[in-house]
Protein backbone atom coordinates (compact mmCIF):
# COMPACT_ATOMS: atom_id res chain seq x y z
CA UNK A 1 0.00 0.00 0.00
CA UNK A 2 1.27 3.43 -1.08
CA UNK A 3 1.69 6.53 1.50
CA UNK A 4 -0.80 8.26 -0.06
CA UNK A 5 -3.37 5.51 0.12
CA UNK A 6 -2.03 4.40 3.52
CA UNK A 7 -2.93 7.64 4.64
CA UNK A 8 -5.97 8.23 3.09
CA UNK A 9 -7.25 4.90 5.09
CA UNK A 10 -6.14 6.10 8.22
CA UNK A 11 -7.80 9.30 7.76
CA UNK A 12 -10.91 8.17 6.39
CA UNK A 13 -12.08 6.05 9.40
CA UNK A 14 -10.71 7.90 11.95
CA UNK A 15 -13.62 8.92 13.97
CA UNK A 16 -14.35 5.34 14.56
CA UNK A 17 -11.73 5.64 17.07
CA UNK A 18 -10.90 9.19 17.22
CA UNK A 19 -13.68 9.56 19.79
CA UNK A 20 -12.17 6.28 21.98
CA UNK A 21 -10.14 6.38 25.00
CA UNK A 22 -6.91 4.55 24.00
CA UNK A 23 -3.29 5.59 25.70
CA UNK A 24 -0.84 6.77 23.50
CA UNK A 25 1.27 3.13 23.94
CA UNK A 26 -2.36 1.32 22.59
CA UNK A 27 -2.40 3.95 19.61
CA UNK A 28 0.97 2.96 18.69
CA UNK A 29 0.65 -0.34 18.99
CA UNK A 30 -2.84 -0.50 16.50
CA UNK A 31 -0.77 1.78 14.22
CA UNK A 32 2.55 0.09 14.30
CA UNK A 33 0.42 -3.27 13.61
CA UNK A 34 -1.89 -1.66 10.94
CA UNK A 35 1.26 -0.30 8.93
CA UNK A 36 3.56 -3.46 9.24
CA UNK A 37 0.43 -5.08 7.67
CA UNK A 38 1.70 -8.82 9.20
CA UNK A 39 2.58 -10.56 11.96
CA UNK A 40 4.77 -9.11 14.55
CA UNK A 41 7.16 -10.77 17.66
CA UNK A 42 5.96 -9.80 20.87
CA UNK A 43 9.20 -8.16 21.77
CA UNK A 44 9.88 -6.95 18.06
CA UNK A 45 6.78 -5.08 19.07
CA UNK A 46 8.47 -3.67 22.10
CA UNK A 47 11.48 -2.08 20.25
CA UNK A 48 8.83 -0.67 17.74
CA UNK A 49 6.85 1.49 20.31
CA UNK A 50 10.12 2.41 22.15
CA UNK A 51 11.92 3.59 18.94
CA UNK A 52 8.60 5.81 18.13
CA UNK A 53 8.37 7.15 21.52
CA UNK A 54 12.01 8.90 20.87
CA UNK A 55 10.23 11.26 18.20
CA UNK A 56 7.12 11.20 20.29
CA UNK A 57 7.17 12.67 24.13
CA UNK A 58 3.48 12.07 24.87
CA UNK A 59 3.87 8.69 23.89
CA UNK A 60 7.69 8.26 25.87
CA UNK A 61 5.84 9.98 28.97
CA UNK A 62 3.87 6.30 29.36
CA UNK A 63 6.81 4.38 28.93
CA UNK A 64 9.30 3.40 31.55
CA UNK A 65 12.14 5.76 32.08
CA UNK A 66 15.05 3.72 31.18
CA UNK A 67 13.52 0.15 30.08
CA UNK A 68 15.23 -2.93 29.97
CA UNK A 69 17.31 -5.19 27.33
CA UNK A 70 17.83 -8.81 28.43
CA UNK A 71 20.33 -10.57 25.91
CA UNK A 72 17.84 -9.96 22.59
CA UNK A 73 14.65 -9.87 24.39
CA UNK A 74 13.72 -5.40 24.66
CA UNK A 75 10.60 -4.90 27.76
CA UNK A 76 8.67 -2.17 29.07
CA UNK A 77 5.77 -3.61 31.41
CA UNK A 78 3.68 -0.73 30.44
CA UNK A 79 3.88 -1.74 26.74
CA UNK A 80 2.79 -5.56 27.71
CA UNK A 81 0.04 -4.08 30.14
CA UNK A 82 -1.15 -2.22 26.66
CA UNK A 83 -0.93 -5.46 24.81
CA UNK A 84 -2.97 -7.51 27.04
CA UNK A 85 -5.85 -4.76 27.25
CA UNK A 86 -5.79 -4.71 23.56
CA UNK A 87 -6.47 -8.47 23.30
CA UNK A 88 -8.80 -7.69 25.73
CA UNK A 89 -10.78 -5.79 23.78
CA UNK A 90 -10.50 -7.99 20.95
CA UNK A 91 -8.54 -5.39 18.62
CA UNK A 92 -5.27 -7.33 18.22
CA UNK A 93 -4.53 -11.77 18.39
CA UNK A 94 -1.80 -14.05 18.97
CA UNK A 95 0.70 -14.43 21.58
CA UNK A 96 4.02 -14.51 20.40
CA UNK A 97 3.48 -13.61 17.12
CA UNK A 98 0.81 -10.13 17.26
CA UNK A 99 -1.12 -8.99 14.84
CA UNK A 100 -4.47 -7.02 14.24
CA UNK A 101 -7.70 -8.84 14.36
CA UNK A 102 -10.81 -8.16 12.12
CA UNK A 103 -11.81 -5.61 14.52
CA UNK A 104 -8.59 -3.66 14.94
CA UNK A 105 -8.16 -3.75 11.62
CA UNK A 106 -11.53 -1.30 11.15
CA UNK A 107 -9.51 0.95 13.82
CA UNK A 108 -7.43 4.06 11.94
CA UNK A 109 -7.61 6.89 14.15
CA UNK A 110 -6.66 10.36 14.03
CA UNK A 111 -2.36 10.79 13.43
CA UNK A 112 -0.47 14.04 12.63
CA UNK A 113 1.47 14.17 9.79
CA UNK A 114 4.50 13.78 12.26
CA UNK A 115 3.28 10.99 13.50
CA UNK A 116 2.72 9.09 10.35
CA UNK A 117 6.09 9.79 9.52
CA UNK A 118 7.68 8.59 12.46
CA UNK A 119 5.25 5.35 12.55
CA UNK A 120 6.19 4.69 8.43
CA UNK A 121 10.03 5.32 9.49
CA UNK A 122 10.06 2.97 12.40
CA UNK A 123 7.82 0.41 10.04
CA UNK A 124 10.53 0.85 6.98
CA UNK A 125 13.16 0.33 9.51
CA UNK A 126 11.93 -2.96 10.59
CA UNK A 127 10.97 -4.62 7.55
CA UNK A 128 13.51 -6.73 6.18
CA UNK A 129 15.83 -6.36 8.99
CA UNK A 130 17.15 -9.07 10.93
CA UNK A 131 16.80 -9.28 14.99
CA UNK A 132 20.44 -8.94 15.27
CA UNK A 133 20.20 -5.79 13.07
CA UNK A 134 18.04 -4.30 15.49
CA UNK A 135 19.45 -5.10 18.44
CA UNK A 136 22.95 -3.71 17.06
CA UNK A 137 20.87 -0.47 16.72
CA UNK A 138 19.67 -0.56 20.17
CA UNK A 139 23.24 -1.85 21.67
CA UNK A 140 25.30 0.87 19.83
CA UNK A 141 23.10 3.85 19.23
CA UNK A 142 20.49 3.37 22.29
CA UNK A 143 22.73 2.31 24.62
CA UNK A 144 22.35 5.68 26.95
CA UNK A 145 18.12 5.00 27.10
CA UNK A 146 17.58 1.96 28.01
CA UNK A 147 19.93 -0.47 30.48
CA UNK A 148 21.19 -3.40 28.85
CA UNK A 149 21.59 -6.20 31.36
CA UNK A 150 23.33 -9.12 29.17
CA UNK A 151 24.58 -7.84 25.91
CA UNK A 152 24.52 -10.86 23.33
CA UNK A 153 28.30 -11.41 22.10
CA UNK A 154 27.33 -12.63 18.70
CA UNK A 155 26.31 -8.63 18.41
CA UNK A 156 29.49 -7.35 19.75
CA UNK A 157 31.93 -9.65 17.87
CA UNK A 158 29.62 -8.48 14.78
CA UNK A 159 29.12 -4.84 15.02
CA UNK A 160 30.93 -4.08 11.87
CA UNK A 161 29.17 -6.60 9.66
CA UNK A 162 25.33 -5.56 10.98
CA UNK A 163 26.40 -2.00 10.60
CA UNK A 164 27.65 -2.33 6.90
CA UNK A 165 24.53 -4.30 6.59
CA UNK A 166 22.13 -1.67 7.66
CA UNK A 167 23.69 1.04 6.00
CA UNK A 168 23.57 -1.03 2.62
CA UNK A 169 19.91 -1.48 3.09
CA UNK A 170 19.45 1.88 3.27
CA UNK A 171 18.23 1.43 6.90
CA UNK A 172 20.84 4.05 8.94
CA UNK A 173 22.64 6.83 7.87
CA UNK A 174 26.81 6.62 7.57
CA UNK A 175 27.36 8.00 10.97
CA UNK A 176 25.01 5.78 12.60
CA UNK A 177 26.74 3.10 10.53
CA UNK A 178 30.11 4.31 11.72
CA UNK A 179 29.17 4.39 15.51
CA UNK A 180 27.42 1.11 15.17
CA UNK A 181 30.62 -0.39 13.75
CA UNK A 182 32.39 1.19 16.63
CA UNK A 183 34.64 3.23 14.06
CA UNK A 184 35.20 6.64 13.20
CA UNK A 185 34.08 7.87 10.07
CA UNK A 186 36.64 8.13 8.02
CA UNK A 187 37.80 4.89 8.63
CA UNK A 188 34.22 3.81 8.03
CA UNK A 189 34.24 5.42 4.99
CA UNK A 190 37.41 3.55 4.15
CA UNK A 191 36.16 0.10 4.53
CA UNK A 192 33.19 1.15 2.31
CA UNK A 193 35.42 2.43 -0.15
CA UNK A 194 37.39 -1.06 -0.17
CA UNK A 195 34.53 -3.25 -0.51
CA UNK A 196 33.93 -0.66 -3.77
CA UNK A 197 30.54 0.28 -1.88
CA UNK A 198 31.14 4.09 -1.66
CA UNK A 199 32.99 6.13 -4.25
Amino acid sequence: MDKDNMNNTLNMINQILGYQDYTNIEKAILTLLYLYNDKVDVYRLHKMVFLASLDIPELREELDPRPSMYKGIFYDENIAEAIESLKFDGLIEGDTFLQLSSKGKALPFLLSDKEKDIYNEVVDLFKDTTDDEILAIFYYKLYDQIKILKPLKRIESNRKKLALSLYQKGKISIEAASEIAGMNIKDFMEMLKKKKLLS
